[in-house]
């Protein structure tokens, strides 16, 4: 008997609610955002760069959440149930996405089969009020 497929989607709550998920994990008090670092030149990639991924994955706090939502798979995995992750962020484009994208890439090399979803990464970056144009607080 196989392993349901996990679903893992990242989204922005900028944008809308949270997707219905057995976990939803909100990012935004928890790790950097790393489109707000200045001249880190991460404002308009999105968390399927690497860069972005490897500025997330070194926030305090980063690996050890992963090791948490792993160890919430493994009791789907045990269980035999479907589960649906879900990672939101302010905007859906780089944290939200770079764990997402993380913890597929982990699941598919152990075999898991993992149905993955970007909701807002496409959209364009949200500017709130007293942001600059290069997306840095002032």
């Amino acid at each position: 008997m196989s392993t349901p497929p996990i679903r893992i989607v990242s989204f922005g709550y900028l944008h809308d609610a949270p997707p219905e998920a057995e976990l939803v994990v909100d990012v935004r008090q928890l790790l950097r955002d790393p489109a707000r670092m200045k001249g880190a030149g991460l404002l308009d990639q999105d968390g399927r760069d690497a860069a972005v991924r490897q500025v997330v994955l070194s926030t305090p706090g980063a690996a050890t959440l992963l090791d948490i939502v792993s160890q919430a798979v493994d009791v789907a995995r045990v269980t035999r149930k479907p589960m649906t992750i879900a990672f939101g962020c302010a905007g859906g484009r780089h944290r939200s996405v770079a764990l997402a994208e993380v913890l597929a890439g982990l699941l598919d090399a152990e075999g898991v089969t993992v149905e993955l979803e970007h909701r807002h990464v496409h959209l364009p970056r949200v500017v709130r009020e007293g942001d600059n144009r290069e997306g840095h607080r002032r």
